[in-house]
């Protein structure tokens, strides 16, 4: 089964990560699609982990959906 990523991930990740404060609908389904790929060979989903690519940052897991990024 797969991982969710939310849409409100999606933007924590645009802001958090890359430091936008201003960002379109576009750039926000790009970002998920971004921590998607990032996180597809994660295999411990259950509960919250550190994204592969963005070591600094940690992934919030509710109901088997990344709901939310937050930094390490």
């Amino acid at each position: 089964m797969s991982l969710r990523v939310s849409y409100h991930a999606g933007e924590r990740f645009l802001q958090r990560v890359f430091k936008f404060s201003n960002y379109t609908k576009k750039e926000v389904i790009n970002a998920i699609k971004l921590i998607s790929k990032d996180i597809q060979n994660i295999q411990h989903r259950s509960k919250n982990f550190i994204l592969p690519s963005f070591p600094k940052f940690q992934a919030v897991i509710y109901e088997n959906t990344l709901v939310t990024i937050i930094p390490k």
